[in-house]
């Protein structure tokens, strides 16, 4: 979407808080930092320990730059504590009556799921995090929101639901229904505004084409789609404003943090045809981005780690987690929304550092494939899967399904060329790639895991054969 074509005006859910001035803000970051560290040290058995161990005490931390000399926790340091101290860990700092809510990760890393508690203060602050973007981006009270995410343990369902309630909006919960009876949900109540994953939004796209309506047209209201959980190509972005005739934004978050700590602001995730900005929610976290190798910060425009430190956790805090998401730090003031955020980042490339793929001793981001796969506007959605063929022969395959068109074999046969070529010319990688029938594929409606690595039980099976 061209900046131009956003006439909407600056809006802010906190205008005092998201454009404090450079050196208000660092006075304030590190006012927040230093009683997140004292009350950690004093209430909780779990940092006690862990500083102490490192020879680190809260009155250590005199600057901001102070807080690398303690300690990284990630999350088997979480799960450990957890399997210690059963249910919630020796991280807790409040007695149980001021608990107000309780969420578990999705557990997507493949790991053991955490539990996180949190007091009245922290959900608020979560909420008003997420406030700050449905501002930004211009909903106003009593716009409906299609809340498309799962109300459950996890967070990103209840902290939009929340949110979008804080700032006066109205949330429709409706991930419960099938993907026709949410856009007949949509279509009835003619909703402002839907939250979502790219995944999914490329789902109810397709349904909607092949019942013949233009998305457009079937929800000619829409003030803005939000996504998260999943990075995404520019060209994507740009078929969707298009298809959906609004703007794409996305919010950047995790059940750890109990935050949406990175947002867009009203020109969203493609402003001008490339990827814009996130603007960090700076009032309720510290966070820096790391090398993940040597763990010193990074330079403007080199990919790092998050590393975060929560203000309002005052239940369960986070000191310096490791995120373990893989982001670019970009400078800052690139952007005349008025936030003066410290770091912005380049929106839709965000991944994880264990999504990434060894094929062929080649690293290979998923989101590579992604953007390969999805530049070419008749697939639909694709598998992608690493496994060990007869005879030990190391095969990276793909699966497409292509849009419910009336394309011929030939054509078919020509996009499945060009695309096997563009992947091998971005991840260095051969892969094969083959059609398989509509329907035949897993869509997503939450977190997209399009990958599978299947190599360990090929080699079993291989080493078996040569017995």
């Amino acid at each position: 979407m061209e900046r131009k074509k956003v006439n909407t005006e600056n809006r802010y859910f906190s205008k005092e808080l998201e454009t404090l001035s450079s050196d208000a803000l660092e006075k304030y970051q590190f006012e927040k930092t230093k009683e997140t560290l004292e009350r950690a040290y004093n209430h909780s058995t779990f940092y006690k320990g862990l500083f102490d161990q490192s020879k680190v005490k809260p009155e250590d931390f005199k600057s901001l730059e102070d807080i690398r000399r303690f300690p990284f926790i990630d999350k088997k340091d979480l799960v450990k504590d957890q399997e210690e101290n059963p249910p919630l860990g020796g991280r807790v700092c409040v007695p149980p009556e001021e608990i107000r809510r309780i969420n578990i990760t999705s557990g997507t890393s493949g790991m053991g799921q955490e539990v996180h508690c949190h007091d009245e203060d922290a959900v608020y602050a979560a909420n008003a995090s997420t406030a700050a973007h449905f501002v930004a981006i211009g909903l106003e009270q009593g716009d409906l929101s299609a809340v498309l995410y799962p109300l459950a343990t996890m967070t990103g369902g209840m902290l939009s639901y929340e949110a979008l309630r804080l700032m006066g909006a109205t949330p429709l919960p409706i991930a419960v229904f099938n993907t026709k009876q949410k856009i007949e949900m949509m279509m009835r109540f003619d909703v402002r505004h839907i939250l979502t994953t790219p995944a999914y939004l490329t789902r109810i796209t397709s349904v909607l084409m092949e019942q013949g309506m233009e998305p457009k047209k079937a929800l000619p209201h829409l003030k803005g789609i939000t996504l998260s959980t999943e990075p995404f190509s520019v060209p994507w972005a740009l078929r969707m404003e298009d298809i959906w005739g609004t703007v794409l934004h996305d919010i950047y978050g995790s059940t750890q943090l109990n935050l949406n700590y990175a947002i867009t602001c009203k020109y969203g995730v493609i402003p001008d045809g490339q990827f814009g900005y996130y603007h960090l929610t700076d009032q309720y976290a510290l966070v820096e981005v790391l090398d993940k190798e040597t763990g010193e910060p990074v330079k403007y425009g080199e990919w790092g780690e998050p590393v975060i430190t929560t203000f309002s956790r005052k239940a369960m805090p986070l000191i310096r987690f490791r995120s373990n998401d893989r982001v670019k730090l970009l400078s800052p003031d690139l952007c005349d929304c008025g936030r003066s955020s410290r770091a912005l980042w380049e929106v839709g490339t965000v991944s994880r550092y264990d999504d990434m793929i060894k094929i062929k001793a080649t690293n290979v981001w998923p989101q590579t494939v992604d953007e390969a796969v999805f530049s070419f506007e008749e697939i639909d959605e694709y598998n992608g899967r690493v496994f060990i063929a007869e005879g030990g022969l190391e095969v990276a395959k793909v699966d497409v399904e292509f849009k419910n068109t009336d394309l011929d074999r030939q054509t078919k046969a020509s996009i499945i060329k060009k695309l096997s070529e563009k992947i091998k010319e971005t991840t260095q990688v051969t892969m094969k790639v083959e059609e398989v029938p509509q329907g035949t594929l897993q869509r997503f409606e939450y977190k997209a895991r399009r990958w599978t690595d299947e190599r360990i039980e090929g080699l079993e099976r291989v080493k078996y054969l040569e017995k």
